[in-house]
């Protein structure tokens, strides 16, 4: 009797304990899915940024020794497993050049004849299976009296919270175990729990989409009172990078920079801030659904008042140079889920001088005809 009554102690206690474990984990899991845990992916990192990193282990950041870049293969290996257990965890930080301690040791500049950043830019995506798209990777800026040693830099990597999770390491080398899922436990890579895979392929993701600038063309130009005109389309092709279908999203203007501060007001980007009686047909699209892989076509409006010294070409070229190749816009994409964050976008890779030049022209001349 006695006997019995130890067993089923025994098997209650393991109950609780395993349903203990799964909450735990759970809990876990759906913490590092809020937007306030989320670890955002920076413009750029000083070294000032890099100081103010606390000591120690921590779940969101993790600080590796250029030591490592005298071993190829250990250094895939090591950064495969740490991408792992970032993008499966929230996303965090992956400082380059930068002892246990704190203390900067720099990595090379160069590998073979490309930049250390562009080759961890190529390799860094295929270090785990999905490929890894939600990235970046900085040169940090010394500071005036910097710790870094000279002729070395320091690298740090952004790993976004991926909607492709979870990731496999797919780059053994070091500690690193390939075809393995990693998540970030007590400032270390572990091997993921089950369990915790299952919550992450399971939950409610959102689409991951990005935006891609491809052109900048003339719709309209004429002649307002003293001024000109021009009314042209910045044309981005937004692409779904990820497994789950984008129903309602939306591409904005959300800032402006690099404009000659004194012609701010020249720029319009609503159709209701273009000149009174001014008429533009804008398409309207059906589905704006994009299935994963696929992607769209999305124009924004760009309008631009032009005070040219006089009606001549150049005078017109010169206007429109000025006002648009130095110009960096902010773009914001939303989605249902997520108001997505600000990304730069320079103008001045689209822009043809040139062609809007010509536009104007023959648009002013056949008005006034």
């Amino acid at each position: 009797m006695l006997l019995t009554l130890l067993k089923r102690e025994c098997q209650s206690t393991k109950r609780v304990f395993r349903s203990w474990y799964r909450s735990r984990w759970a809990i876990t899991a759906i913490e590092r899915q809020s937007v306030e845990l989320n670890v955002l992916k920076r413009e750029r990192w000083t070294e000032a940024d890099m100081n103010a990193l606390p000591a120690g282990e921590h779940d969101y950041f993790e600080r590796k020794s250029g030591q490592l870049f005298s071993d190829t293969g250990e250094l895939l290996g090591k950064l495969a497993k740490t991408v792992s257990a970032m993008a499966n965890s929230g996303g965090g930080h992956i400082v380059l050049g930068v002892d246990d301690s704190g203390t900067p040791d720099g990595v090379p500049t160069m590998q073979g004849s490309t930049s250390t950043r562009e080759w961890l830019e190529q390799k860094i995506s295929h270090l785990v299976v999905y490929p890894l798209a939600d990235f970046r990777v900085h040169v940090v800026e010394p500071s005036a009296q910097s710790r870094i040693p000279a002729g070395r830099q320091v690298i740090v990597i952004d790993i976004g919270d991926s909607t492709l999770a979870p990731h496999q390491c797919a780059h053994g080398g070091g500690d690193a175990r390939k075809y393995v899922y990693y998540y970030r436990q007590a400032g270390r890579s572990e091997p993921a729990p089950h369990f915790y895979l299952e919550l992450l392929r399971q939950r409610l993701v959102a689409p991951a989409l990005t935006a891609e600038l491809v052109a900048l063309t003339p719709a309209k130009a004429g002649q307002v009172a003293d001024e000109f005109f021009l009314a042209m389309r910045v044309g981005f092709l937004v692409k779904n990078t990820g497994r789950v279908a984008a129903y309602k999203w939306q591409l904005r203007m959300a800032e402006m920079s690099g404009h000659p501060a004194p012609r701010v007001a020249d720029y319009r980007f609503r159709l209701a801030d273009y000149p009174h009686g001014w008429s533009m047909s804008d398409g309207i699209r059906v589905d704006d659904t994009i299935l994963p892989g696929c992607a769209l076509r999305e124009d924004l409006n760009l309008g631009l008042y032009l005070r040219p010294v006089s009606r001549e070409y150049e005078a017109f070229r010169y206007e429109i140079e000025t006002l648009l190749e130095p110009v960096t816009l902010g773009v914001q994409l939303a989605t249902e889920v997520s108001p997505g964050q600000v990304e730069p976008i320079v103008l001045r890779s689209v822009v043809d001088v040139k062609q809007l030049a010509e536009f104007v022209m023959k648009e002013v001349s056949k008005r006034n005809c």
